[in-house]
């Protein structure tokens, strides 16, 4: 089951989280809203939609028939589900008192790290509707927290999600896994980074809590100093039109392209035209991007959140940014670019994602995971 406002972006996850438990399942239903097509052979789509709301109000009625739908959706399965798996979106606790009436083992996947750092995002936009941001992102919170206790399984990403999530309280329904394998057919080295134009990128959704913008605005301090380089962005979201406006200003000098989204399979010409893949989030789990760049030969520069410090070893295996403010990105994109050991870098991380991000090895743990629940 994924988030009612699935989107594009979020297709690779789902289908590598598909391979993965397909072949221990009977019958696999995915229930999900939004932009999700395609899927791999023999899954089930059951469509859930709904509409993204702009008032505190609308947005609290929309997600409360959301779910009285799914609750029905859920009375009529009974029997049919024996493992409810939530992805990308913890479940209010009634979803999941619910579930385990009807006898569904409930397994959460938690991503995310916290709230803490969508409150900074939301505190540093200054839209106009802050203050209904700050409420739903309190309650949401509170009301996740309540649904761990009626989870039969926690699925995180890594040990340091465990301490940055402060679960250590649900250490016996606690898995360690993810569900990340690059397609390395696809995905792979094809020029030495050192050869590569000046390029700095960014691939992902165009949000708030991406730190997009303020990487957009590092842009011009960036040109000061390096005025050979160029800027690709790729993705869509709610800020596209923002950041389509900053790029198309004089301030970039005609240096930034923002792309919009792009397919899946064309990604890998991308990432191997930069020199440098920036992803300033204010919070991840473990970016595909990121793993998929790496597998490119391409050197990435990311916060040291979520599961990303079990990958990025700084001046090792990639680059940390110390906050993803404008004018430190600025300042730690141009020391990466003047890192004369790029190449080695690139060749680290490389090796890295090869050896330790296999199909084979994840197929492993998985069915441990699940079969583990049906045993029990």
């Amino acid at each position: 089951m994924t988030h009612p406002y699935f989107e594009r972006a979020g297709k690779t996850p789902l289908d590598n989280l598909i391979v993965l438990v397909k072949p221990l399942a009977n019958r696999l239903l995915v229930v999900t809203g939004g932009d999700y097509d395609n899927p791999p052979k023999g899954v089930e789509i059951i469509r859930v939609q709904a509409t993204r709301r702009v008032s505190f109000a609308s947005r609290v009625l929309e997600q409360a028939s959301v779910h009285v739908r799914v609750l029905r959706l859920l009375l009529q399965l009974r029997g049919e589900i024996d493992i409810l798996i939530f992805f990308t979106g913890t479940p209010f606790p009634a979803l999941l008192v619910f579930a385990q009436a009807m006898r569904m083992k409930c397994f959460i996947i938690l991503a995310g790290v916290g709230s803490s750092a969508e409150l900074k995002a939301i505190k540093e936009r200054k839209a106009p509707n802050q203050l209904g941001d700050t409420v739903i992102t309190h309650l949401t919170t509170a009301c996740e927290r309540m649904s761990y206790l009626f989870s039969d399984k926690l699925i995180v990403y890594s040990p340091s999600i465990i301490d940055q999530l402060n679960l250590h309280q649900y250490d016996k329904k606690i898995a360690i896994t993810h569900r990340h394998f690059p397609n390395f057919d696809l995905f792979r080295f094809k020029s030495d980074v050192e050869q590569r134009d000046n390029v700095v990128g960014y691939v992902g959704r165009l949000s708030h809590e991406k730190g997009v913008l303020n990487f957009v605005k590092a842009i011009p301090t960036i040109l000061r100093a390096w005025s050979n380089v160029t800027f690709l962005i790729i993705g869509e979201g709610p800020l596209e039109g923002e950041i389509r406006k900053c790029v198309e200003s004089d301030a970039t000098s005609g240096k930034a392209k923002l792309t919009g989204w792009i397919p899946h399979q064309e990604l890998p010409d991308c990432l191997v035209s930069m020199k440098l893949l920036v992803l300033p989030s204010y919070a991840e789990g473990l970016p595909n991007v990121m793993l998929e760049a790496m597998a490119c030969g391409t050197p990435v520069l990311a916060p040291a959140v979520g599961s990303i410090p079990d990958v990025i070893t700084d001046g090792e295996t990639g680059f940390f940014m110390h906050d993803n403010s404008p004018s430190c990105l600025a300042e730690t994109v141009i020391k990466t670019l003047e890192n004369p050991h790029l190449k080695r870098i690139a060749a680290n991380a490389r090796t890295l994602v090869e050896s330790e991000f296999r199909l084979e090895r994840l197929a492993d743990t998985w069915g441990k995971i699940i079969c583990g629940a049906e045993d029990e």
